[in-house]
């Protein structure tokens, strides 16, 4: 074998470790930070019995927030949302409470109504019966990609954060004007408002 097979040969082999070296740090590092793990959800304790409030005016909203233990989806600001009233009131849950806000605006005349439900883990107190998954297209809630369910009379969109769970509720006859409709709601705070 001639200097220049060797030196051919030996290219070869050099190129063929530092490719298997390669190799072993790409799966040594994708094992060492191991990303399927994640960041655990926050302590979400259950609610312990709670009277029901109920609120006639938009001015009385800081009163329902500081008793939600989670941002509250409700319009902020200006908007063609007219309040009508809310409630928060407490559901079985587990071995203890969830806590469910409703919200209650009108849109052109027709009945809109917004849900908070907290702890996150309890999206099954959002009503089942009747509803559908859909795949029509589903606008973002504050910020968030939302699933869309119907039943014959009304357009549910629904978002489950890791503090809570959020809904929005409108007839199916304004289900052209879901986008105009959620877009001024928000994730509010008693501090936020």
């Amino acid at each position: 074998m001639s200097d220049r097979g060797k030196h051919g040969f030996l290219r070869k082999v050099g190129r063929g470790l530092l490719l298997l070296l390669c190799v072993c740090i790409v799966f040594v590092t994708v094992i060492l930070l191991n990303p399927e793990e994640t960041l655990p959800a926050p302590e979400q304790p259950l609610m312990s019995a709670h009277e029901a409030v109920i609120i006639q005016g938009e001015e009385e909203l800081p009163y329902l927030l500081k008793d939600f233990p989670a941002p509250v989806l409700a319009a902020n600001g200006r908007t063609a949302l007219k309040f009508q009233g809310g409630t928060s009131y407490d559901s079985a849950f587990e071995s203890g409470f969830a806590r469910i806000l409703s919200l209650n605006y009108t849109y052109q005349d027709k009945e809109v109504t917004v849900l908070s439900i907290y702890p996150a883990r309890a999206i099954s107190l959002l009503p089942k019966e009747g509803y559908h998954l859909s795949a029509a297209p589903s606008p973002l809630l504050s910020g968030g990609q939302t699933v869309r369910m119907e039943d014959g009379e009304h357009v549910r969109i629904h978002l489950q954060t890791d503090y809570g769970v959020y809904a929005v509720v409108i007839p199916r006859n304004v289900v052209g004007l879901l986008t105009e409709i959620v877009r001024p709601l928000q994730l509010m705070t008693a501090g936020a408002e």
